[in-house]
């Protein structure tokens, strides 16, 4: 498999908090990866988020129960990540990249997968459940090599 000039590969690194997209200006051997389009931002931390007790609810009978406490920040890691990939699928039905290979934290797969459009789905060769966000980019394009090797 090549890519080059005729076939274009982006690689997305992805975490909650982060998301890298990468074109290949390389090639399968030796690959080098450029940004095409950085995003990140900031998660506060869980307790940041938190500010009062859990609510309380009654059944009706003088009974009361908590309810269940909404996580804010894994909404807010879990729409970054959503985001991203509606992002990736606008590209996709743009013609913009011809293969993908995925790199994210298990979490935010799982998260974005569901999300992939049909589109999107012919034009990835690889997902990776490891986060690669905050490795040089020396050390992705080992990765990528590889992946292209067994693609």
């Amino acid at each position: 498999m090549t890519h080059g000039p005729h076939k274009t590969l982006w690689v997305l690194a992805l975490d909650g908090e982060k998301a890298l997209v990468f074109r290949n200006e390389g090639d399968a051997e030796y690959p080098v990866l450029k940004p095409v389009d950085i995003d990140k931002q900031d998660v506060p931390q869980r307790q940041d988020l938190i500010t009062d007790r859990p609510g309380r609810k009654s059944d009706g009978n003088q009974h009361y129960s908590a309810m269940d406490e909404v996580d804010a920040h894994d909404q807010m890691e879990r729409r970054f990540a959503e985001d991203a990939v509606e992002q990736l699928n606008e590209a996709a039905l743009k013609n913009e990249f011809d293969s993908l290979l995925i790199y994210a934290a298990s979490h935010s797969l799982g998260e974005i997968r569901p999300h992939y459009h049909d589109e999107l789905k012919t034009r990835l060769i690889g997902e990776f459940d490891i986060d690669v966000v905050n490795e040089p980019v020396d050390k992705l394009e080992k990765r990528v090599s590889k992946a292209l090797k067994h693609a």
